[in-house]
């Protein structure tokens, strides 16, 4: 099990805690096309924890519709949960191209590694 400090050394930025109504479009672990309402529950400048009813296939590319704006943006899942927790599935996904402002939050700048 990896400890706290090496997973925030592995974490490319700032993660905000939030509640923000999406649409997914993607593909779902049984190969089935998947186009539900979902939750981002922690966004980053770089992705998003998100939690939908159906458990979506890790490595697929999937299209997040923001609720508010309605613009769209595509993801990679990198991560799915085993089991659902009061009906929805905790779901990693990654932004395809890096996009400022995409949940409506100004991050600040991304740290240089040396």
């Amino acid at each position: 099990m990896a400890s706290e400090p090496k997973i925030r050394e592995r974490r490319r930025g700032e993660r905000v805690l939030i509640r923000i109504a999406i649409k997914v479009y993607g593909i779902g672990k049984d190969g089935k096309h998947v186009n539900e309402d979902a939750e981002a529950v922690v966004v980053s400048r770089n992705g998003a924890l998100v939690r939908a009813v159906t458990p979506l296939k890790p490595g697929s590319s999937l299209e997040v519709r923001h609720g508010q704006s309605q613009e769209t943006e595509r993801f990679r899942v990198v991560w799915v949960s085993e089991r659902a927790k009061e009906g929805r599935f905790d779901i990693g996904i990654e932004l395809m191209e890096s996009r400022e402002e995409l949940w409506g939050i100004r991050f600040p700048p991304a740290e240089r590694r040396a």
